[in-house]
């Protein structure tokens, strides 16, 4: 029975590979790029070849009939000299024919370059074999050039069928690149990794060495920490497309008959999409020939692939820039962040006591300036005793916050904000909060809003933005409400949202990531108590589905929540954006007989007062559904 199962479960597993591998959109493109090119040589063909074949008819007429008339020309000369001397007598016949020469000389010129294209070896043809090379030459946009089209059916089919072929088969060809370029990274990768054990083979490699390279216990400090970038060389992606042309002209040798130097010069020229047609492949062996050029042509590609992914960003960004987009550059730079910010946390707490101090006194002397204020002004009493409202702009909108996040967009809402004139609207303006590159951080605005909630989107995966919610009314805007959020990573659970169903019960909902969508086993859910401890802390529950309920938590307490991505290759996403939640209090029915004021009483004797341990921000606010 177990083997049974255990088939049941292999033949499962190779039905989905063949399904994913044989009906993706990459296999279908493919297709799709072969089929055009077939029905274009056939298209071709029929254009074309019955029109050659009447062209060369009617070409090899014209040579006979030029050739006739110049033998009947000296063959009526030379009878009228028949009794002259020999030599005055051809002299004079090749003066006297020298036009009807000429003709049959331009003829035969115009036979050759238009039936035979200038070739010597032998007459192209529009048989299915050369329009399929003319078709992947013209498509590929080398063009030897040997083989065109003459009729106005076949130059009219050429504009319209190359734009359309052009960019499919550009297309098609750097996703097949894109393939090969990610199996050369993770050939070098397994490399890379056999050459390190190699290199720590004689060493003794203890528990910290010999663990995963994402535990559990760890936070994501301690892993920046032992982060080391693998840099790819570019140098042997060329190396391997130079052998490749060495390999190339070989076989092309092999069916051509050419020097190895005519094959390497063709070769590369080929590949490197010039085509100057100087040089041709036969009828014969052109379908190889267009096989190994067009892998080069892929091999190409990729090349340009990987190098424009490492040092295309570097070289648009030089000097200051280019440093920064640096990943190693990058990585020392958040460490020195990390130091940073311990040491700034240090000094916070030494300069408490000034900190508390300093704002007593901002807001004593803001206390001061307000009552002068109200002196100079006056009273806004009207004389029947009716107060006048001035015309000011609205209040900002209050409870502003981030209700959820995901990759590319982030879901915003507020209360409505307090005005003398009915129709409010409200603007948002948000930017990216730090961008190195120019006109990174341009402010963007949405006008208009006349709800309370709001949705941006086309936003960058992964950034941090500045979001400014303004009321509008007719008097004017009121001043900023200023949110700040990160965007989801891409492979991170988007919109990750706490919805409170009772005082001590939390549900959690979530939305999959944006890529690899069909390769989630299931997710992680992290939660914890206790804000200020360390990830390795937190505690953690498996979740098949896209919800959970937390139910039984303390009353009138701070939740701290936060989720990720399992693959079934076991590999795992980063952690989404971190909700903090507050639970209810526990409420008494007042009915209830017994009830009394002691819960009243101890509460009010339970309120401590501010000291310097108590925080600038009250933690009164969450993120629940609006």
């Amino acid at each position: 029975m177990v083997d049974c199962f255990c088939l049941c479960d292999q033949t499962k597993l190779v039905y989905q590979f063949l399904v994913r591998r044989f009906f993706s959109p990459h296999f279908w493109l493919v297709v799709s790029c072969i089929f055009y090119i077939a029905f274009g040589s056939w298209i071709f063909q029929i254009l074309e070849g019955r029109n050659l074949q009447n062209l060369r008819e009617t070409t090899l007429g014209n040579v006979n009939g030029a050739q006739d008339k110049y033998m009947e020309a000296v063959w009526k000369k030379a009878i009228e000299r028949k009794e002259q001397n020999l030599e005055e007598a051809v002299k004079e016949i090749v003066a006297e024919t020298k036009e009807q020469f000429g003709e049959y000389v331009d003829t035969v010129h115009s036979a050759q370059r238009v039936l035979r294209h200038g070739s010597l070896d032998g007459a192209p043809s529009w048989d299915f074999k050369n329009s399929l090379i003319f078709t992947a030459t013209m498509l590929t946009s080398i063009g030897y050039g040997y083989v065109v089209p003459i009729t106005n059916s076949g130059r009219l089919f050429v504009v319209i069928y190359c734009l359309i072929g052009i960019p499919l088969t550009l297309l098609t060809v750097a996703n097949i690149a894109k393939f090969i370029s990610e199996t050369v990274f993770l050939v070098h990768y397994e490399l890379w990794k056999i050459w390190m054990r190699w290199k720590q083979k004689g060493k003794d490699i203890g528990v910290e060495d010999s663990r995963d390279l994402f535990n559990d216990s760890e936070d994501e400090q301690d892993i920046l920490d032992r982060v080391q970038l693998v840099r790819f060389p570019p140098l042997a992606v060329f190396l391997f497309v130079f052998l490749y042309g060495l390999f190339g002209a070989f076989i092309i040798q092999r069916n051509e008959s050419w020097s190895y130097t005519d094959s390497l010069y063709f070769t590369f020229i080929s590949i490197l999409t010039v085509g100057f047609g100087d040089m041709r492949p036969t009828g014969e062996h052109g379908t190889n020939v267009v096989l190994v050029v067009t892998g080069g042509i892929i091999l190409t590609t990729m090349c340009m692939d990987v190098v424009g992914r490492m040092y295309l960003k570097e070289i648009h960004y030089l000097g200051r820039k280019l440093q920064t987009n640096n990943p190693f550059y990058l990585i020392r730079e958040a460490k020195a962040r990390r130091r940073r910010q311990a040491m700034a946390s240090l000094l916070a707490q030494l300069a408490k006591g000034m900190i508390f101090a300093h704002r007593n006194y901002s807001e004593l002397a803001r206390k001061k300036s307000k009552i002068n204020r109200n002196r100079k002004r006056g009273s806004h009493v009207l004389p029947d005793g009716q107060f006048m409202f001035a015309r000011l702009p609205p209040d900002p909108p209050s409870d502003c916050q981030v209700v959820s996040t995901s990759a590319y967009s982030v879901r915003l809402a507020w209360a409505p904000a307090f005005s003398t004139d009915a129709p409010v609207t409200y603007n948002i303006r948000y930017r990216l909060k730090y961008s190195q590159q120019k006109g990174g951080n341009k402010v963007r605005e949405l006008k208009g809003i006349q709800g309370n909630a709001a949705e941006i989107m086309s936003l960058d995966s992964c950034s941090l933005y500045e979001f400014r919610i303004t009321a509008v009314s007719k008097n004017g805007e009121s001043k900023p409400v200023i949110l700040v959020q990160y965007t989801e990573p891409q492979l991170s659970p988007q919109h990750i949202l706490a919805t409170r169903l009772h005082a001590n019960t939390i549900e959690l909902t979530w939305e999959p990531p944006y890529k690899r969508t069909g390769d989630v086993k299931n997710y992680m859910v992290y939660w914890t108590d206790n804000p200020s401890a360390r990830l390795a802390d937190w505690e953690k529950v498996t979740v098949y589905g896209r919800k959970v309920v937390f139910p039984d938590l303390k009353y009138d307490w701070f939740y701290m929540f936060s989720a990720n991505a399992c693959f079934i290759d076991g590999q795992r996403s980063p952690l989404s954006r971190a909700l903090f939640v507050k639970t209810e209090k526990l409420e008494f029915n007042r009915l209830c007989v017994g009830h009394s004021k002691t819960v009243e009483v101890m509460e009010a004797l339970k309120e401590s007062e501010c000291d310097e341990t108590t925080p600038l921000i009250k933690r009164d606010y969450a993120s629940f559904a609006a």
